[in-house]
């Protein structure tokens, strides 16, 4: 019989291999679960480009209470808002190659759900289908209050987006200085939320 110590050493030389996979796994959920521990869960991603502010991590207050309001449950979440990207303003195409870079990923892997840009970088995701027809999605009389952008695809009249003008939140809230157009891409993971989100625009617009 096997005495304690030669009992280890038999455990060990057989099953070292999945007791260090078991010990890393045990050590990679500790780590994740201190990393995560306290952090809001995400509401929906926003994503403005060209805005008037340069903070990696921009102050997303305003979003969260127009979240809010417009009947988002917001307890323990947040709104996750990127405003450091920057597209033809900075005269450097390596700037602008790595922008369009960041855009399609985001867009691709459905990490951006409301959008907001000038409208040279709007119109340029909106010929590329980026953006879900409000048209079909909000009432016709919310709509017909609000300054529209709509442009054609593929012999179709879509209605990409609302423009915002000064005055209204993003404006208040220091995003922007001049008109703005805000969408919710087509293939946003928080779709419902973003929809929300212009609704809760276009209704303090309108108002």
């Amino acid at each position: 019989m096997l005495s304690g110590r030669d009992k280890w050493l038999f455990v060990w030389d057989y099953y070292r291999i999945p007791l260090i996979a078991a010990a890393c796994v045990m050590l990679l959920t500790a780590i994740t679960l201190l990393t995560n521990a306290g952090r809001e869960e995400v509401a929906l991603y926003a994503v403005f480009v060209n805005t008037d502010v340069s903070l990696e991590e921009p102050d997303a207050s305003a979003l969260n209470a127009l979240a809010e309001s417009a009947g988002i449950p917001m307890e323990g979440k947040t709104v996750d808002l990127t405003a450091n990207l920057t597209l033809g303003q900075t005269y450097s195409e390596a700037a602008d190659a790595q922008t369009v870079q960041v855009l399609a990923a985001l867009f691709g892997i459905s990490d951006l759900d409301l959008f907001a840009a000038d409208q040279a970088v709007f119109e340029r995701y909106a010929q590329q289908d980026a953006f879900a027809d409000l048209s079909v999605l909000i009432d016709r009389e919310l709509l017909a209050g609000a300054d529209l952008y709509t442009y054609s695809l593929e012999g179709k009249t879509v209605t990409g987006g609302i423009v915002l003008h000064p005055g209204s939140v993003l404006h208040r809230a220091g995003y922007y200085h001049g008109d703005v157009i805000v969408g919710a891409a087509i293939n946003a993971e928080h779709l419902e939320e973003a929809v929300a989100m212009l609704r809760a625009m276009m209704e303090a617009q309108n108002g």
